[in-house]
């Protein structure tokens, strides 16, 4: 029987977590498996990757295989080359410093991306602060140059209304001086003679 050693997915849809399980490779993903040697949760800030040291040797020294994931993962926990380093001999009480260091890179390396991620979010909003200014100062502008033609138009139609208004007075004042040049002329003509009553006696005639 073909042992691999691989991830068991569990958990609810997008908060999945995963069993690292030694299985039957004829056996389905998710189906039974032979024994549990971990646990991996990428939800984890850092990722969190639990495993049972001894039971993975054991299992790798009994020619289980584990898949491309599996062994990636063990790769950052230093599983990896713990395993190397007993198939030259060595105990595996000698190799316990080899997944500290490898965790403590781990941890490292986490924060540091971590940090990475805090530094482009600050970069970002800054950057977004002047172009908003920016922007403001071109729609004040641009509403500037909008009402600019505005006023402009109003103040030929104000300097046309006056204009016309002056055109007015110059004709009322006009039209005052024909009607008191008649009154006056009207004034200036002398009074006609009345004619002299006719007697009755040129009546009679």
């Amino acid at each position: 029987m073909a042992v691999r050693i691989r991830l068991q997915r569990k958990g609810a849809k997008h908060m999945a977590f995963f069993r690292i399980v030694a299985a039957d490779s004829r056996s389905p993903r998710d189906g039974r498996f032979i024994e549990q040697l971990g646990y991996y949760d990428p939800l984890r800030d850092p990722p969190e990757i639990k495993v049972d040291t001894e039971k993975v040797i054991g299992w790798l020294s009994n020619g289980a295989l584990p898949t491309e994931t599996v062994e990636s993962l063990f790769r950052r926990v230093g599983i990896m080359q713990t395993w190397h380093e007993v198939k030259r001999g060595k105990s595996l009480d000698e190799l316990r410093h080899i997944e500290d260091e490898a965790r403590k890179r781990l941890e490292a390396r986490a924060s540091m991306e971590k940090r990475k991620k805090e530094v482009e979010k600050t970069k970002k909003a800054e950057a977004s602060e002047p172009s908003e200014a920016g922007t403001t100062d071109e729609t004040s502008e641009s509403a500037a140059e909008e009402a600019a033609p505005e006023v402009e138009a109003q103040a030929p139609a104000a300097d046309e209304a006056g204009d016309g208004a002056g055109a007015q007075s110059d004709a009322g004042e006009s039209k005052d001086e024909g009607e008191g040049s008649e009154s006056a002329s009207e004034e200036e003509r002398p009074d006609e003679p009345e004619p002299a009553p006719v007697s009755q006696e040129e009546q009679s005639e």
